[in-house]
Formats: C-alpha cells, sequence, structure tokens
C-alpha cells in the first residue's frame, strides 16, 4: 500500500513539474513562415549586391533624359523578366526639359592668378562663352528674404547657403535666391560647398525646368582662398560654363507586381534608379534600386501571394523634381484611393530603423502595428518625421500613405551627390538586411485584413502641409501663388 501511495505521489509531483516546465510556443501560421522565409531568402542570397555592381560599373551615368536613364531602365526591366516577372513592363511620360553638362573651368585672374575647382548644378544654364566677371561676397544667408546689394549685378556671387538637418528647407531657399539673384542682375551664383576634403556638391532639385543663371558648387577652400583675396583687394574671374538644353524627351517608369490573391488594393515598394552623376550613384540610389528589385526577386522566387498586389515600381526623373513619380501617379489616378500604402527607399544602404510617416498622426498607432514584425530586425520604429527630399513628396500631395525608410545616423550625407558615391562603399550586408525590412513591411501591409489609414482628401492634404511646415516648398515646386492678403 506505501509503495502505492508513493508511487502515487511521484506520478503527482512529475506531473505538476511538466505542467511548470517552458510554455508551449503556438504552431506558427502561414504568415509566419511567409516572414521566416523572406527574411531566410533576404539574408542568405547576395541582397541585389551583383546587380548593383553592374548597374554601377557598366551603366555610365543615369542623369534623367540621359542614354544612361534608358540604359538602366532596359536593365532593370530585362532583370524582373528574367525572373519572372512577364507583366514587367515600362510606362513613359514626357519630360518637358532635359538637359547635359559639358566642360566648365573657372579662374582667377585678379589680383593673381589661380585655378578654381568648380562644378556645376542641374538644369541649370552656362555662361554666355567665356566670361570675365567681379566676385561678390553675399555671405550667410539667414532667410531667402535677405535683401539683395547692388552690387550683384554682373558678378559672380559667393553664397553661404549650406544644407542643414532640414534639406527640404534648404532646397527651397536655395531655389528662390537663385531666383532674386538673377533679377538682380548677377551673373552666377556660387554655393559653397559643405562636403569635406574639398569636393563638391551639385544638385539639380529646384532648378527643374530651367533655372535663371548659372549656379555653381565651389568647394569651402577655394571659398576661403576667395574671401582672403577680397578681404584687400577686388577680385576678377574667368569662367567658362558650357550646359545645354537639348529639349523636351521621353523617360520611364519601370513597373512590375505580385498580383494579389484576394483582394484589389495596392501596396508599392519603390525606388530612384536616375542618378547625380559626379560618381556612380550607387547609394544614391542604386542601392534603393538593388533593394526594391531583390524583394520582388524574393516573392517571386518562393511564390509568396499575400491578399493584396505588391506592385515594384521604379522612377526616374526624382532628382529634378520627382518627375517620375508625379508622372505616375497622374498615370494611375485612377488606382490611387486603392493604395494601402507606398514604400519609398532613397535613404542609402544603411542600419534601418523603421519608416517615417510623414506627418500622418492619424496612421501612427496602425502602422506600430503592422510593423512590428520587423521588431526583431529593429526596423520596427515609426517616425513623424516629413519632407519633400524624395518621390514621398508626390505621395503627400495625393494624400496617399506614404513611408520612407528611416536610417540610423551615417556617413550618407557626406557621400550624397560627391565623387565618393562609389560602388566598394556600400555594404552588402545592408542591402540584405534592407531587403528584408522592405520585402516584409510591404508583405504586412498587403496582408492585413485593413489598410493603415485612408487617403486624404485636398483639404486635408493642405492641412498636413501646413502642420508639417511643407507648405511653402509645395508652393514653390508646384507654382502655387501665396494667397493675396
Amino acid at each position: 500500500m506505501l509503495r502505492l501511495v508513493c508511487r502515487m505521489i511521484v506520478l503527482c509531483l512529475t506531473s505538476t513539474a511538466a505542467q511548470a516546465g517552458p510554455p508551449q510556443l503556438p504552431p506558427p501560421t502561414q504568415v509566419d513562415d511567409d516572414i521566416a522565409r523572406i527574411v531566410g531568402y533576404s539574408f542568405t542570397r547576395d541582397g541585389g549586391a551583383a546587380f548593383l555592381e553592374k548597374l554601377s560599373d557598366t551603366i555610365p551615368s543615369r542623369i534623367t533624359g540621359s542614354p544612361g536613364s534608358r540604359e538602366a531602365a532596359n536593365f532593370i526591366l530585362q532583370t524582373l523578366k528574367d525572373a519572372g516577372f512577364d507583366s514587367a513592363h515600362l510606362e513613359e511620360y514626357d519630360l518637358a526639359s532635359s538637359w547635359q553638362h559639358h566642360s566648365i573651368s573657372g579662374e582667377v585672374i585678379t589680383p593673381v592668378r589661380r585655378q578654381l575647382l568648380i562644378g556645376t548644378y542641374g538644369w541649370v544654364p552656362g555662361t554666355p562663352g567665356t566670361i570675365e566677371v567681379p566676385v561678390v561676397d553675399f555671405g550667410s544667408i539667414r532667410s531667402s528674404d535677405d535683401p539683395i546689394p547692388a552690387s550683384v549685378r554682373g558678378a559672380a556671387v559667393i553664397t553661404d547657403l549650406r544644407s542643414n538637418a532640414s534639406s527640404t528647407t534648404y532646397v527651397g531657399a536655395r531655389a528662390i535666391i537663385a531666383r532674386r539673384l538673377a533679377q538682380a542682375g548677377a551673373a552666377a551664383m556660387f554655393i559653397v560647398s559643405d562636403k569635406p576634403d574639398r569636393m563638391l556638391y551639385t544638385s539639380a532639385f529646384g532648378f527643374y525646368p530651367r533655372a535663371p543663371l548659372p549656379v555653381l558648387s565651389i568647394p569651402a577652400e577655394d571659398a576661403a582662398f576667395l574671401r582672403r583675396l577680397l578681404a584687400h583687394d577686388p577680385v576678377k574671374l574667368r569662367l567658362d560654363v558650357q550646359n545645354s538644353f537639348p529639349g523636351p524627351v521621353k523617360e520611364r517608369n519601370v513597373v512590375a507586381e505580385i498580383k494579389g490573391a484576394e483582394q484589389n488594393e495596392i501596396v508599392i515598394l519603390s525606388a530612384h534608379f536616375d542618378d547625380w552623376d559626379p560618381a556612380q550613384g550607387a547609394n544614391d540610389n542604386g542601392a534603393g534600386v538593388a533593394v526594391v528589385l531583390e524583394a520582388a526577386r524574393i516573392f517571386k522566387l518562393d511564390g509568396i501571394r499575400p491578399k493584396n498586389t505588391i506592385r515594384f515600381v521604379f522612377f526616374s526623373g526624382e532628382e529634378e523634381l520627382s518627375n517620375g513619380s508625379r508622372a505616375y501617379a497622374e498615370q494611375h489616378r485612377q488606382e490611387l484611393d486603392r493604395i494601402r500604402a507606398v514604400f519609398n527607399l532613397d535613404a542609402g544602404a544603411h542600419p534601418p530603423l523603421g519608416f517615417d510617416i510623414h506627418g500622418r498622426i492619424d496612421n501612427e498607432a496602425a502602422s506600430k502595428k503592422l510593423l512590428s514584425p520587423l521588431a526583431p530586425l529593429g526596423a520596427a520604429g515609426v517616425f513623424l518625421n516629413a519632407d519633400f527630399d524624395s518621390d514621398q513628396e508626390t505621395f503627400i500631395v495625393e494624400g496617399v500613405p506614404i513611408y520612407s525608410l528611416h536610417n540610423a545616423p551615417s556617413d550618407y550625407d557626406t557621400r550624397h551627390h560627391t565623387i565618393i558615391d562609389t560602388f566598394e562603399r556600400v555594404d552588402p550586408r545592408m542591402l540584405q538586411l534592407q531587403t528584408a525590412v522592405m520585402a516584409v513591411a510591404a508583405y504586412s501591409f498587403a496582408n492585413a485584413d485593413e489598410r493603415p489609414g485612408p487617403r486624404l482628401s485636398p483639404a486635408q492634404v493642405q492641412d498636413l502641409l501646413k502642420r508639417t511646415g511643407l507648405e511653402q516648398l509645395y508652393k514653390l515646386e508646384y507654382s502655387i501663388p501665396d494667397d493675396p492678403k
């Protein structure tokens, strides 16, 4: 009898210990399995590095409207078709103004003779042949409303209009100052580069379709040299800037998609493939193109088909005025109400922390929930930052929920639009990580039962622009006159 009682006690203790053991995890769902496969493929493939190497090394300048841009579009298209996207196609649009840069030179001729290092901004005119002009130092610009001195007439004007944490504000001020200097009769505008080691910085944003005067980049070191000379004597330069405007051309976006299995809404993954050409445009934005393309190939390779359509769109024309995304919105206007979200990648191959949602407070809670699968990757953050720094501007203006990858602080700004934006500086591990993040985000949103938020009405968009400080730049870029007071 005692042995029987002891045996029963042992059985009870064993049962209790088993019940107190580690909890059993629920079996994985189909969604869990799909996400695990997406992440696994992202980290065991090359993350698009081979594609990026070929894009960077074999295709020359991808400036919008150029032969290189056309070649890049065809390369992306063929890569998608090779991956099994039979419906991948080009969507053409009219580019009202194309631009080319040719030779450029600058030289101090009085009071000494010295060559200067200078570069031309995009979509700006050249000089009327070789010109000899005095130098005027406008100094630091505190506001785009600063008074313009009469001495700028006929002069090359040095401006300290440096980029800052709010590059959207900087671009707007740059365009306004250029316009005001041209109206005052300036011969050229020098913008002091904020890059280190005598590197130039150039761009086209805000100057398309045609700037009102030659706008040139000058290294901080060369500007300092001119200012030392000006402290003692008048300075005269010889400038020869050869730029041209060949006229309107056809540009193209590249589009492919994974059709949804059940519903009729769309999630877009996008990146722009045009570049700025002092180097290779590897980080801006070849890396973004490689990531979105690799995400597309993973979906196709594994046969993953979410409830709603995932569309992959590669824009041209971002560097000028988001021309490609604007054309896409116009051509797909009947679909805009069906877009759940646009995920845009134009931030370089750096550690991702989450996504900017551009002031859409109404989407914040739903976005945090839908992006929660990214927590193990350290990229589930939701940030309210709002800017017009890339193709997100098109979708902000259209009221469509837009998400821009938000990266940890890095050397992106140092490399941006400079001679060191080259392939070997791109970390292939970041391509893999960003592929996982972008693909999982798209899958989560496309497979959810509900969208993160509505498309805003035009009146709600205007309220958003005011609240986020983007209203003035919107008026500038979309040629909206100020309300008369």
